[in-house]
């Protein structure tokens, strides 16, 4: 019989090495949660603030979708935006394109107020007008969600991180799995092994039955060629019937034993009574 496989260790190894990433990767999210929320507030990424009541020349912006917020409200602004070609307007700037570029922050709400869609370098000149006169008084900012974006995926730290719990969740499962298959191939050795050695080993309550030691008569006999009588097992209880015994008799052995070829007891001197040896003579 062949000893049972050696389990590989590299199961649970990948699966203490996956947890371990995991737990790595989720801790330095935590500290770099700061840094991800920067790319997300425009006070922080956007490239350009426009203010009501100042007199500005056109912007330039470069290539891609612009998110232009305010902040809190935005009800009182009317805002244009002409592009600018040698020196003068040649029409409005596209709205409505589309990136994944939300402004999201925890002390202030930012109002989304359109998204620019500059296909090449461009001047934009940017007019606002206020409904209130005591109104407008925050500034309106211009933030390229492709760029901020782009920059944002390209961030070491961050892609650090993401490697970290990615990989990690990958093992986990991984390492499990594995340990699983192996669980099952060594209960299905370890069952053939106990039923190879079952059928091999004789039961425990089956015991070889007692053997008689035989006497030296009964040697003798078995010797010349005679085999010796078996001792019958004769119950001894007696008959629940007082008129009748219902226990086995064991019948009566003849006393006549041996080989049937004896010597003759007659002699010379005593030769038989009758002629009947004449007969078996003639015969």
């Amino acid at each position: 019989m062949q000893p049972a496989p050696v389990a590989s260790a590299w199961p649970k190894r990948i699966l203490i090495t996956g947890i371990a990433l995991a737990l790595i990767g989720l801790t330095a999210l935590t500290f770099i949660m700061g840094s991800i929320g920067d790319y997300y507030d425009p006070r922080e990424t956007s490239e350009h603030s426009v203010e009501f009541g100042e007199t500005t020349g056109p912007i330039e912006l470069s290539s891609g979708c612009w998110v232009v917020n305010i902040e809190d409200s935005a009800k009182d602004y009317t805002i244009t935006y002409q592009l600018i070609e040698n020196g003068e307007v040649a029409g409005d700037v596209d709205e409505g394109c589309r990136t994944d570029f939300q402004a999201q922050t925890a002390d202030v709400d930012f109002v989304t107020v359109t998204e620019l869609d500059i296909d090449e370098k461009s001047e934009v000149l940017v007019k606002i007008t206020c409904e209130s006169d005591d109104g407008c008084e925050n500034p309106v900012l211009f933030t390229n969600g492709d760029a901020v974006i782009g920059s944002m995926m390209m961030d070491p730290w961050l892609l650090i991180t993401a490697g970290l719990c990615c990989v990690g969740f990958i093992f986990v499962p991984l390492g499990w799995l594995l340990i699983s298959i192996n669980r099952g191939h060594a209960n299905k050795v370890h069952i053939s092994q106990n039923q190879i050695v079952s059928a091999m080993q004789p039961l425990e309550n089956q015991r070889p039955a007692e053997q008689e030691i035989l006497t030296t008569d009964q040697l003798y006999k078995l010797v010349r060629g005679e085999v010796p009588e078996e001792r019958e097992q004769v119950s001894s209880v007696p008959s629940p019937f007082a008129n009748a015994d219902t226990r086995v008799q064991k019948p009566v052995a003849s006393k006549e034993g041996g080989s049937i070829n004896r010597a003759s007891s007659y002699t010379h001197e005593n030769p038989p009574s009758d002629d009947s040896w004449k007969n078996w003579d003639d015969a």
